[in-house]
């Protein structure tokens, strides 16, 4: 069974930005908190596994979008407001679950995202004009 393009390459945004997420939890945690490496290493683990978890279920959206609006002559701009979207949604995720700090959690993983979008726009602007 092969797995649709769109879908594979959610899963490496979603672990990507998860993987970011965590370093720059821990990061913090072991710098401004003066937790120790393994309280760190947990913070790490914690915002890994709820962004991968969070990402799997809704990182769908964004896929399923840049797909469906790829050849459109906004593509830049339509791509970038819904990332920014989606990053409004996990903010609102974290202010649910009430995070000590939600904007200094999102801070990161927002630039990221976008930062990544871009790169996914990019390419398929790429491709779309070598063909």
């Amino acid at each position: 069974m092969r797995l649709r393009p769109y879908l594979l390459g959610n899963l490496y945004f979603t672990l990507l930005v998860s993987s970011i997420s965590g370093i720059s939890n821990a990061a913090a945690s072991y710098w401004s908190k003066d937790l120790s490496a393994l309280e760190s290493a947990i913070d790490f683990l914690h915002a890994f596994a709820g962004n991968s978890v969070a990402g799997l279920i809704v990182n769908f959206l964004p896929a399923t979008f840049n797909v469906k609006y790829a050849n459109t002559s906004l593509f830049w701009l339509t791509g970038n407001l819904m990332m920014l979207g989606m990053n409004v949604l996990m903010l609102g995720a974290h202010y649910a679950i009430q995070t000590e700090n939600p904007i200094e959690a999102r801070i990161v993983p927002t630039v990221a995202s976008q930062c990544l979008e871009n790169v996914f726009i990019l390419k398929m602007l790429v491709r779309k004009n070598n063909a």
